[in-house]
């Protein structure tokens, strides 16, 4: 029933993806007052058939200023803001973790400083962030003459470590918000309770008591999270002038290599998370929330 449901959702997926690569025709129809069926229905039937033979796809590489075959060059596109949205989500989940276990250790009345403290940052705008963080860069090597990280790409420069920060931070504020909220929830329950009347240690029954608990909830809660981090990884594209596949999408935007290039892009993310599902679903099943 598990394995059904998993291709049931794969398959929705699919079809919403394909449903959306020519949306762009039903868009400039609704604009001017018309309703292009037909014609939106004939443009999927015609992506689908340009997609074999696949191998024979190309794209318009701006940077090298010459069209290229769409495979495999797309993957260096895909594999690259891969790598910045999984390392950004590492870095999110891990610095949440560990500054929510911190917290738990503090006082009620500190906790909820900290909670009205992570409601005002998270309101600060992602695009704030990078062009602050950017700033700070150039105002570093005037004073010092080291150039921590270069501010932008170019041609097929890689850049990882500061987009990585600029978009971990908002998802960091988010996540141990929400960790926090979950934490204290699970300081509720009557384990809790019972650990304590043993005599465990407030550390002791926070990382291994609550932590094995929560971190479940905050594996749920990170895929909105993941959802929110895609929305802002074009902003991040474009400010840094990565060679990533959302600035790829705005400068190839025609419905087969969108398909493509979204279908490659949403693979990952898709298996990894359902993959993510079923062992903690496996595990509470197997074991229970201790």
């Amino acid at each position: 029933m598990g394995n059904m449901k998993l291709l049931l959702r794969f398959f929705i997926a699919i079809a919403g993806i394909i449903l959306a690569s020519s949306l762009p025709v039903l868009i400039a129809g609704w604009l001017k007052g018309e309703w292009r069926w037909n014609i939106y229905f004939e443009s999927i039937r015609t992506t689908v058939q340009e997609l074999w033979p696949i191998n024979e796809m190309a794209f318009f590489n701006y940077r090298a200023q010459r069209p290229m075959p769409l495979f495999p060059n797309v993957f260096d596109y895909i594999i690259y803001s891969l790598e910045i949205l999984f390392l950004a989500l590492l870095v999110a989940v891990v610095v949440s973790l560990v500054l929510t276990v911190i917290t738990m250790l503090l006082s009620e009345k500190s906790r909820e400083r900290v909670k009205m403290a992570l409601y005002f940052l998270e309101s600060i705008p992602d695009l704030l962030i990078i062009m602050l963080a950017q700033l700070a860069v150039v105002l570093f090597f005037k004073q010092t003459g080291i150039l921590v990280s270069k501010i932008a790409a170019v041609g097929d420069d890689r850049i990882y470590w500061l987009p990585v920060l600029c978009l971990a931070i908002l998802p960091t504020i988010q996540l141990y918000r929400l960790a926090m909220l979950t934490f204290q929830e699970e300081e509720r329950q009557m384990y809790v309770d019972l650990a304590r009347a043993l005599g465990f240690s407030r550390v002791y029954i926070v990382l291994v008591h609550m932590f094995r608990n929560a971190v479940v909830s905050v594996f749920f809660q990170s895929k909105k999270t993941m959802w929110f981090m895609l929305s802002n990884l074009f902003i991040l594209e474009l400010m840094f002038n990565l060679p990533g596949i959302m600035l790829f999408l705005r400068d190839n935007m025609y419905p087969a290599g969108f398909l493509v290039a979204v279908f490659s892009f949403f693979l990952p993310m898709f298996f990894l998370y359902s993959f993510g599902e079923w062992y903690f679903v496996r595990r509470m099943r197997g074991k229970g929330a201790v």
